[in-house]
């Protein structure tokens, strides 16, 4: 097994060697690394000069139950991302077991990105998304089997689109087992953003 795994490290090395690929990665990590920065900013601004986040995450709490909320945020994570996970985040360090709840939320948004996949494998199937959007978008599909695993990653760390990127490898078709093993990495992205803003807010 360990030779295994050696041996598509090293292929894959080769592989983005040869394609760009540590290219795309240095550009995307400075990215991710200033998009981390931007929505601590944004955070820190609107908790000093508009409204306490505290506030914020207290009225979402006695505006929507629990259940409410949480079904909001998984539509949201099925389909466009019209909620930000930072403020479900926020949220969960007001209840009373804010690490498991905010492994819960982790879960929610991995199993949600599953479904959205399995979404964009649907879409595939109809005849006028073939030939309306695929056609169009061959070249950007290219990009994405090509350096899919990367647009993974990078979707499940960053305030990248994740619902519609995990639609895009559904639609195209990016093997299913690489997909579910690479997505695990949201958990890491609830953890870092959690610690970090647990401490600041």
């Amino acid at each position: 097994m360990a030779q295994r795994f050696a041996r598509f490290i090293k292929l894959y090395h080769i592989l983005l060697q040869r394609s760009g690929g540590y290219t795309f990665i240095r550009e995307n990590l400075l990215k991710l690394i200033g998009s981390i920065v931007v929505i601590l900013v944004l955070f820190y601004a609107v908790d000093a000069y508009i409204i306490d986040i505290d506030s914020i995450t207290a009225w979402l709490a006695k505006f929507l139950s629990t259940p409410g909320l949480l079904g909001l945020f998984f539509l949201s994570e099925i389909t466009i991302g019209f909620i930000t996970p930072e403020f479900l985040i926020l949220w969960a360090d007001e209840t009373p077991h804010k690490i498991q709840t905010l492994g819960g939320l982790s879960a929610l948004s991995y199993t949600a990105g599953i479904i959205a996949y399995f979404i964009g494998r649907y879409w595939s199937t109809r005849r006028l998304v073939r030939e309306k959007f695929i056609k169009r978008y061959q070249g950007s599909l290219d990009q994405l089997k090509k350096f899919g695993a990367l647009l993974i990653i990078l979707a499940a760390l960053t305030p990248l689109p994740y619902p519609i990127i995990c639609q895009l490898c559904g639609l195209t078709r990016f093997p299913f087992k690489n997909f579910a093993l690479l997505t695990l990495v949201r958990f890491l992205r609830f953890a870092i953003y959690g610690l970090v803003l647990y401490k600041l807010f």
